[in-house]
């Protein structure tokens, strides 16, 4: 009779996830993962499957996570510019907190141009924030507070990355001031 599985599957998954953030999907060693999950080899590849395999479920969890914080704060606020702006603030401000870029940033600067799964999963996740984010601008240029008549489209993918060059000027300077001078900035443009 199979044993029952004795641990919590979203927390091990975490730990793999972190564990992929900090050293990156190459750098990252089964005995790593061993190491961070606090789980033998055998239930790893029992409930996650290989390395690659538990890579694809982090990234897929990370996605859907990035895509939920997206959506609520595209509701919570009263006014669209509002929720664009706390939407930009939030990212930016969690990435300057946690001293570390999203997890999809890194995955497509080092997995993505060799693992045609992990850039559908990108792929995917990425027009669900650009939807997202292209309906906050609608609104906002619907509400006359982005006077800007270019496309959703266009200012929602320039949005999108935007945040892999706040996140790649940080790294160099580590000054937060100068990246909140260029989130002011890319809201100021945004609203023009």
């Amino acid at each position: 009779m199979p044993r029952n599985k004795e641990f919590d599957y979203t927390e091990k998954l975490e730990a793999a996830r972190n564990l992929f953030w900090e050293k990156g999907y190459y750098a990252t060693s089964m005995h790593d993962i061993v190491d961070a999950m606090k789980l033998n080899r055998s239930s790893i590849y029992d409930t996650y499957g290989n390395k690659h395999d538990l890579f694809l479920k982090c990234l897929k969890d990370y996605t859907a996570f990035k895509e939920n914080q997206y959506l609520r704060a595209s509701i919570v606020q009263n006014k669209a510019i509002k929720a664009l702006e706390f939407i930009i603030h939030e990212v930016v401000e969690q990435t300057l907190t946690d001293n570390k870029a999203c997890l999809a940033v890194k995955t497509i600067f080092e997995v993505v141009p060799t693992d045609p799964e992990a850039k559908q999963l990108i792929l995917k996740s990425g027009a669900s924030l650009q939807a997202i984010l292209e309906k906050t601008i609608l609104q906002a240029q619907a509400d006359g507070d982005i006077k800007n008549k270019t496309s959703s489209t266009i200012i929602a993918r320039y949005i999108l990355s935007s945040f892999s060059s706040f996140w790649s000027h940080y790294n160099l300077t580590q000054n937060k001031k100068e990246v909140m001078e260029m989130v002011d900035f890319l809201i100021e443009q945004i609203r023009k």
